[in-house]
């Protein structure tokens, strides 16, 4: 249990640290593409991972009895990202489009 909550706690941090290094070099390269298609490809990848992982914190919420708050938490940390990620986009529509 502890292996699979120190997992998802790992992955949520490093698909939020890839996530804004992506942001953040597309924000200053503003004239260049060339972030673009790393960066869906990136979210398709890290969506489809913390998926797997959010399922299976779910199952093993199921199963146990003792450590249900510390599991809930995990999921919320990592249900977390999709506001950054929603976030991270719209600026980024923002910053595209502005006249």
């Amino acid at each position: 249990m502890d292996n699979l909550i120190n997992t998802s706690k790992i992955i949520t941090l490093l698909s939020f640290v890839i996530g804004t290094i992506l942001f953040a070099l597309q924000l200053y390269f503003k004239q260049s593409d060339a972030f673009i298609s790393p960066g869906l490809i990136f979210v398709i990848i890290a969506l489809i991972i913390n998926s797997i992982s959010l399922l299976a914190l779910t199952f093993s919420l199921l199963g146990s009895t003792k450590r249900k708050i510390e599991i809930l938490q995990t999921c919320g940390i990592v249900l977390l990202n999709i506001p950054i990620a929603i976030l991270y986009f719209y600026i980024l529509i923002l910053t595209e489009f502005r006249v």
